[in-house]
């Protein structure tokens, strides 16, 4: 016996694309940043900050990413000047 589905198939949005386009993402984030932040910084600061911002959390995304766990060699010569007598 076979069974038929009682749920007509749509045919909506078929040949439509459900992405939006990238430039357009980032223009409504950083109007969204700006409209919560300081409305005296262009509009360009916070694109570019979007963008950093999804580059970052791509990186982290990514699988091939290595990350270290101990401090990088700038930070501890930075700490041993400081904190070391001469």
């Amino acid at each position: 016996m076979t069974t038929l589905n009682s749920m007509p198939n749509s045919t909506i949005g078929r040949g439509q694309s459900r992405t939006i386009p990238t430039s357009e993402v980032i223009d409504r984030l950083a109007a969204e940043m700006r409209a919560t932040g300081d409305r005296e910084l262009p509009h360009s600061f916070y694109v570019e900050h979007v963008k950093r911002k999804l580059a970052n959390e791509a990186a982290a995304n990514d699988d091939e990413v290595e990350t270290s766990r101990g401090p990088a060699a700038a930070t501890s010569s930075v700490f041993h000047c400081w904190a070391l007598p001469d």
